[in-house]
């Protein structure tokens, strides 16, 4: 890049040769504006793909294409004026709104459907309305309900889908004698694996694609509604070897050190032969059915309820009581793994709360099963379309889920062994290393802890609350789907090593080996994709190409979880091939046979009203929290303005035909390839861009929300800004040059 002085110098030039009178010389510039300035190197600009494809896809608001802040009419015109002239690139517009390579009348639809929803971000007249009181009617109690423990959904197989079934197998079983004995004997060792592809090094890869931290949030919210294996006191140990001399798990060197882990438990009458090899099973539903807030089992949905006015058990604060080992009373057993999930449990205890106090106003003479059964109906409906309507969209892409057609008696619910040990672990690598607290402007309100300092900590919550745990994970990126993972996960998950620790990876990659699951490639042919022949079919980047064939030797030999960690993530999604197939699969089978499946029970008013629910509106409704992005899942604030200088030039006037009389006037005019920096609250740049033709410039690398300034290191000129939330637009930053 050249320095910045030139490349203003060469603007001035540019711009006074084109107006210079015959003869006359421009005055040279001040001496202050020609001093040389050190060039910042191109790989300090975040550069989005996106905006340098033929046809441009916005990432952070797909519909709109003239990137305004706005959805309109004139998104939709745009496209279909361009696709009329025959465009060959987008210039400044982005209407690749379907993100499929292509401009096509599709994407002018997509546009035209959004308008006709009533909604887009900047709407003032938000068809919400104020997310604490939304002021309709809520749905009636269905005329069934479910069970709690998932029996009866199915009314040819009352079993499917119910607690404690064996998990499904897409793939066939690899157990190393065919039967039971773990897979991957001639594999390294898990914690040599992790440590050769899951240590971060240098600064850690922050989502691409502007996902915030609800990603692994709400996954582990969610995963704990769907599967939990049950490692019993007197199973079979599975421990991992740790290599002679881990920094970390065997400083001394002895080559004696493990990690211990305990083998799950098995169906009662399988791993009695190759025909019939061992099965793991779940002990909760394998529906989307608020099991981690009701429970799966009677009694501990009984223990969770107050029985007076349909109510769960909750203390004077608004959080979940605590048991006599400081964990919460949840209806699930990991509700304390970290506080932010605690929160989220909190959150949906307190909504189903609100409801009943909704109910009971509305009913006088309902009952408290009755209030309980319609709160519960309602919250198990708002979880659902969270997730299919938010959440799956945000991790896999606009497309990757089918429509639904309705209720399917012949569909298995069951969790596959595939997704819950391998594809649904993929949250492990987006977890960051520390939890913020922030208030309503996005600023932190107290000092951040260390993940490790927020495990099976959930007291904590009583000096925090939740409000300022959920305003955080609304307004900080997750970290990028990939193999790294955070050392809180990697080396000190639930204490330090050797005195209670564990390598989330190599546990991750050994209980795929105690399950038996089939290599990365056998697993990808199961689900009817074509295997691949050499790692760079995996993945592009040749370093890690190279690391796989080091580790494992034969593309045919990967585990299934770091082949699916390693894979490049398919277009418009945080995921590759595979994960998005198993992951894909799993949500549509456990919606397809889910009898009560919230579209499938509500209809008209009421199913709209459902659908227009989001995370955010839950938060607000039952927390002080404000302001929070529609979409909580995407942080896509965006910072913009202009640089202008006013430059004078000469120009020549004659008076009645005669002698010439020399006048001064003045232009301002935006300047191009002027270096603007992005500045966080500590004063380190964080991004680099310059200014284009007419003099604009754009800042969307925000990991977090904030104070930060902009700064013309040209001038020096710093203008402080706020991003108070995740789809903040902030524009006008503006600076004039003086030349």
């Amino acid at each position: 890049m050249r320095p910045y002085s030139t490349s203003i110098q060469n603007f001035v030039d540019g711009l006074t040769q084109r107006n210079k009178p015959p003869r006359k010389r421009p005055g040279k510039p001040n001496r202050k504006h020609r001093r040389r300035l050190r060039g910042e190197p191109l790989e300090a600009r975040r550069l989005f793909a996106a905006d340098f494809e033929g046809f441009r896809h916005n990432a952070f608001d797909a519909e709109d294409v003239n990137d305004d802040g706005e959805v309109s009419a004139v998104d939709a015109l745009m496209i279909i004026n361009a696709i009329n002239r025959h465009d060959a690139g987008d210039g400044d517009m982005f209407t690749d709104v379907n993100n499929d390579g292509k401009r096509s009348a599709l994407d002018a639809l997509r546009v035209i459907n959004r308008l006709n929803r009533g909604h887009t971000p900047s709407d003032p007249d938000d068809s919400r309305g104020d997310r604490n009181d939304s002021g309709e009617t809520l749905p009636d109690l269905p005329d069934e309900v479910r069970s709690i423990d998932g029996t009866g959904n199915n009314l040819d197989d009352p079993d499917l889908g119910s607690a404690g079934q064996p998990l499904l197998r897409i793939a066939d079983a690899d157990y190393a004698d065919g039967i039971s004995s773990p897979a991957g004997e001639d594999r390294p060792s898990t914690r040599e694996i992790s440590n050769a592809l899951s240590d971060v090094v240098g600064e850690e890869v922050m989502n691409e694609r502007g996902l915030t931290a609800f990603l692994y949030v709400w996954g582990q919210f969610i995963d704990h509604d769907l599967s939990l294996n049950e490692q019993a006191e007197g199973n079979d140990s599975f421990n991992i070897e740790v290599p002679a001399g881990d920094p970390l798990f065997d400083p001394a060197g002895t080559g004696e050190v493990e990690i211990g882990l305990t083998r799950s438990t098995t169906a009662e009458g399988t791993g009695t032969s190759e025909d019939n090899p061992a099965e793991q099973i779940t002990l909760i539903t394998s529906y989307i059915d608020g099991s981690q807030v009701y429970g799966s089992d009677q009694a501990t949905a009984d223990e969770l309820r107050t029985f007076e006015g349909g109510k769960l058990a909750i203390t004077d604060d608004g959080l979940l009581p605590l048991d006599e080992f400081g964990m919460v009373i949840a209806g699930d057993i990991r509700a304390s793994e970290n506080i932010a999930l605690a929160a989220i449990q909190t959150l949906f205890v307190r909504e189903h709360n609100r409801l009943a106090d909704q109910i009971a106003a509305e009913n006088p003479d309902a009952t408290d099963e009755e209030i309980y059964q319609q709160a519960r109906a309602i919250v198990i409906a708002e979880i659902q379309a969270i997730t299919y309507n938010e959440f799956l969209p945000a991790l896999l892409g606009e497309r990757a889920i089918d429509r639904y057609d309705g209720y399917d008696s012949s569909v298995d619910p069951g969790i596959a062994n595939e997704f819950s040990t391998a594809a649904f672990r993929f949250g492990h690598s987006t977890l960051n290393d520390d939890i913020e607290f922030f208030d309503n402007e996005g600023r932190p309100v107290r000092d951040e802890i260390e993940l490790k300092d927020a495990f099976f900590n959930a007291s904590l919550l009583e000096e925090t609350g939740i409000d300022s745990i959920l305003k955080y994970d609304a307004s900080s990126l997750s970290q990028e789907i990939d193999l790294e993972v955070v050392d809180s996960l990697r080396n000190f998950l639930f204490g330090a090593p050797g005195a209670g620790g564990f390598d989330l990876v190599a546990l991750n990659i050994q209980r795929g080996r105690d399950h038996g699951l089939s290599d990365y490639n056998s697993t990808r042919v199961a689900y009817g994709l074509d295997a691949v022949e050499s790692f760079d079919e995996i993945t592009s980047d040749v370093e890690l190409q190279e690391k796989l064939a080091e580790l494992y030797g034969d593309v045919n030999n990967i585990d299934l979880w770091v082949g699916l960690m390693a894979e490049d993530h398919l277009r418009g999604a945080s995921v590759g091939e595979l994960t998005s197939t198993i992951i894909a699969d799993q949500f549509e089978r456990t919606r397809d046979g889910d009898r009560f499946y919230y579209e499938n029970v509500f209809s008209g008013s009421e199913l709209a009203m459902l659908n227009r629910t989001s995370l955010a509106d839950v938060i607000e409704r039952n927390t002080d929290v404000e302001g929070l992005q529609e979409n909580v899942f995407f942080l896509q604030a965006q910072v913009s303005g202009k640089v202008t200088a006013v430059v004078a030039s000469q120009a020549s006037q004659s008076r009645h035909g005669g002698d010439r009389n020399d006048s001064r006037r003045t232009q301002r005019t935006g300047v191009e390839d002027v270096t603007v920096e992005l500045l966080n609250d500590e004063g380190e740049v964080v991004e680099v861009t310059t200014t284009d033709s007419r003099g604009y410039y754009r800042f969307r690398s925000f990991s977090e929300t904030g104070d930060y300034q902009i700064r013309v290191p040209f001038t020096g000129e710093t203008l402080d800004v706020l991003v108070s939330n995740g789809e903040a637009r902030i524009s006008g930053i503006d600076f004039e040059l003086e030349l």
